[in-house]
Parts: structure tokens; C-alpha cells; sequence
């Protein structure tokens, strides 16, 4: 089925109303599960819908489906239910022509392309690792992928399609000796399937280092200097920072206006924060949001200073700032809302070897089990590590790392030079019932002057 041509065959712009947009997407999900050695789930499915969208007498009305041959019907069905709305006056401010953009470049490494069969090939080739391990009580051997091709077109004229294509594999344990248990898996994220072979020796180095953390001693509470390794730095950045910088959050809120005023000092010196979809090959790639406005390098903190927020068109007319692409929607089921792409600290200057000098006697954070932020966050680690003498010594065991936002944007002390983006294909970012949408996060190893551990 020809999508694009479906979109040119609509005339949006001889609809009777104020505005009008259509996104057309096909999808192709696949991902399997074993536990204990044991084909628990695996499921292949392929979606093709649209979601169509008008702004006609002061309101918004909405409608998704998947007969995307009849969708000139959808379209006057929804002008009939406009037209029986009491007339509230046009609110909405059009948005701009953004051009046509036509950017279906993945389509040849697609992971709709690989046969089910060889993709549980690939997962029943580690299963045997399980032998080589020790302590484990409970294995799990994942795989997740998607490829998605999307297409757009609204009634001022701007057009676009582009497509996705994200993989994931993880191979997780539970670890127990006599009464200790840790958890831990190895993952990898991929835009080509040739990424998932020969994996064995990755995996076998990664578990083996999880078994110090079976004789671990547990953290004594209390206020740490830390270090925090890229995946940390992302996630922090995300829940605690990244939300904050969704423009709708403050929409008819005047103290939130008031405390994220642009201009104002919310960091040190060294630190910027950015959000941008141009990032090719990650979870966070969104050339073009979906109410077609191009992504740009949105610069949120720039040297500690607050310099932006992200948009849709809707929240950059009202608080009169500027469209910035992070108008996304989960899937063709839903409206498109303020959302993060990929949210990162810019890289520094510093080597980690130096960050480790300047913690002294603190903590290394290396990966994490999940977060969550507003006015203050928390983050569940996975694995952390005593500094002491500023080099790496033996493992702990964290529970929890938490502070507040403004002072621990304050503390950061130095930014490393070794930035990552961490994409992943399992899970995403939830809001207002929209999870998972893929999203990435990271930046570099990062020393913070003082956390609260637990």
C-alpha cells in the first residue's frame, strides 16, 4: 500500500476549517522472551493507522483508524461533528509551512525484513551462556524491535514522511548466594540485526563482573561527592530536568512561569543541557515532529543559564516563543503532545581518571534500574562503587541516590569527556497515558559536590 499517495490524494486545503492534519503510519513490531531457557512470548505485529486532527470553531476534534483508504470519509465525518460545536472563536495561530521533507532512507536494514524465525535464532544461540555462569537463579533472554515508516501533511501545505528502525537484546540474571540476590542485565541497542552476533564474550565479561556484587556490602546512609557515569547523567537528566522543560507543564500555572523564567540561573558555569531529534540511529530520533515542524538543537540550559523549553505549536504561541519539534504523539492512536527526543548534558573537558581525583573518598554510579523527578528525584542504581583515593575500589550495594533539582544542577562540579547517548528499545517515556514512546538520554561521566545516598 502506497501511504504517501494516500496523503496526495487528500486536499487539505479546500477543507472548510481553520486547520487540518493527517499522519498516516505502518508499523512493524516483533520481540520474544526467554525464561529459564524456556519461549515464554514471541509475537510479531504489523499496524497500519491514521490519526487525523481539525481546528474548526475554537475546538480541537479528533480521530484515529485503521481503514486508511477511507480517510477523505473520516475527514467529513469530522466536520459534521464540528459544525454541531457552538462556535468559540479561532484560538488557534496556524502554524508555519515547513516544506516537504521526504527522508524513507531505513527501509533496506529494517528489521520487518528478518525472518521471526532467525531473530529467535539469535536468542536461542545465548541461552546456552546460561551454563557458563555461575549462582544464577533466573535468566531471561530478551529481544525488542520496531521499524516504522510515518506520513504527514496539514492544511498550510507542509508535508513529510521519514522512518525508524530500533532493536534491542538483553540478557538479564538473578544471582543468589546463600541469602544475597542481585539482578542484573546485559543490553545492546541496535539499528542493524549484524549488531547481535558474536556477543558472547560481551556477556560473559558483563556477568562475571555482576558477581562482586553478591558479596557487597550494603552503603552507610549519608551525603556523598559522586560521579556518575553517562547512562546515570541521562537519566537524571531526564526525570529531573527534562520534564520540567515540556512548556505545557506550566500552561496556566504562574509560579511555574515564575520559577523557570528564561534567563535565570539554574546551574553552574560548566553545565548545558540540550534536547534534539537530529540524532540518527538513537531511540530519541524525531527529524520532524507530528505536527510537522523540523527539529533543531534546543538548547534548555546554556552554561547553567535556563535558555529554553520545549514546545508544540499550541504552548509556543501561548507563552509567545517559538515551535521547537517536540510535538510527538506515541502512535498513530493518540494526539500529538510536549514530549523529549534526546536529552543530554553537552560533553566537558575533564577525563573520567580526573573526575575519580576529584571525588576523593566518594561513589561512582554506573547503571540504574529506573528514575523519576519533579521539584526533587530519585534514581535505583544498579551497580555503584566506592571512590577511594580517587580510583575506583570495590562494589556497594545503593538502594536509592536522590536531591533536589536546583541544588544538584548547582552541585555539578565538572563534566567528563566521555559522552554517550543511551538509546533503548525496551520501555520509553510515559505521559498522560501515552508509554512507551522511544526517547533517549545521557551526556558524560559527570561529579556532583554532594547527593543524598541510601
Amino acid at each position: 500500500m502506497d501511504l504517501r499517495h494516500l496523503l496526495e490524494c487528500l486536499d487539505l486545503k479546500n477543507i472548510n476549517c481553520h486547520f487540518i492534519d493527517v499522519r498516516i503510519e505502518r508499523t512493524f513490531e516483533s520481540t520474544f522472551l526467554f525464561q529459564n531457557g524456556e519461549l515464554i512470548e514471541a509475537i510479531e505485529r504489523p499496524v497500519v493507522g491514521a490519526f487525523v486532527r481539525l481546528f474548526h470553531h475554537g475546538a480541537w476534534f479528533y480521530s484515529s483508524t485503521t481503514a486508511v483508504t477511507e480517510l477523505a470519509g473520516e475527514i467529513q465525518q469530522l466536520i459534521k461533528q464540528a459544525n454541531l460545536h457552538k462556535d468559540l472563536g479561532n484560538t488557534y495561530e496556524l502554524p508555519a509551512f515547513n516544506g516537504i521533507h521526504h527522508m524513507i532512507s531505513k527501509g533496506d536494514e529494517a528489521f520487518s525484513l528478518i525472518p521471526f524465525e532467525q531473530k529467535i535464532q539469535i536468542g536461542t544461540s545465548y541461552l546456552l551462556l546460561v551454563k557458563e555462569i555461575e549462582n544464577v537463579q533466573l535468566s531471561r533472554v530478551g529481544y525488542r524491535d520496531l521499524y516504522k515508516e510515518k506520513f504527514y501533511k496539514s492544511s498550510v501545505g507542509t508535508e513529510f514522511s521519514y522512518d525508524f528502525n530500533q532493536a534491542g537484546f538483553h540478557f538479564g540474571c538473578t544471582l543468589k548466594n546463600q541469602s544475597q540476590l542481585f539482578t542484573d542485565a546485559f543490553r545492546k541497542y541496535a539499528s542493524n540485526f549484524k549488531d547481535f552476533n558474536h556477543l558472547e564474550s560481551d556477556i560473559l565479561a558483563y556477568m562475571k563482573e555482576s558477581q562482586k556484587f553478591l558479596h557487597a556490602k550494603t552503603v552507610t546512609p549519608g551525603k556523598y561527592k559522586v560521579v556518575l557515569s553517562p547512562e546515570i547523567t541521562g537519566v537524571f537528566t531526564h526525570e529531573s530536568f527534562g520534564h520540567k522543560s515540556e512548556a505545557d507543564f506550566m500552561m496556566g500555572d504562574d509560579e511555574a512561569i515564575k520559577a523557570w523564567k528564561l534567563g535565570s540561573v539554574v546551574g553552574s558555569e560548566n553545565l548545558s543541557i540540550v534536547d534534539c531529534g537530529t540524532h540518527d540511529n538513537s531511540s530519541g530520533y524525531c527529524p520532524i515532529d507530528d505536527e510537522g515542524t523540523p527539529a533543531r538543537k534546543n538548547y534548555l540550559i546554556k552554561n547553567g543559564v535556563l535558555t529554553g523549553r520545549l514546545h508544540s505549536t499550541h504552548t509556543a504561541n501561548v507563552l509567545k516563543e517559538l515551535p521547537t519539534g517536540n510535538a510527538r504523539a506515541m502512535n498513530f492512536e493518540y494526539e500529538p503532545i510536549v514530549r523529549m527526543t534526546s536529552t543530554y548534558i553537552e560533553a566537558g573537558k575533564v577525563p573520567f581518571t580526573e573526575l575519580l581525583k576529584q571525588a576523593g573518598e566518594g561513589i561512582y554510579f554506573h547503571n540504574f534500574k529506573h528514575g523519576s523527578g519533579g521539584s526533587t528525584f530519585t534514581i535505583a542504581p544498579i551497580r555503584a562503587y566506592a571512590i577511594r583515593n580517587g580510583e575506583l575500589a570495590e562494589p556497594i550495594l545503593v538502594s536509592v541516590l536522590s536531591g533536589s533539582v536546583f541544588e544538584t544542577l548547582k552541585n555539578i562540579e565538572a563534566c567528563g569527556d566521555d559522552f554517550h547517548l543511551e538509546s533503548g528499545a525496551f520501555g520509553g517515556c510515559g505521559k498522560n497515558g501515552q508509554w512507551p514512546l522511544p526517547i533517549a538520554d545521557g551526556g558524560p561521566s559527570i561529579l556532583v559536590s554532594e547527593m543524598q545516598v541510601s
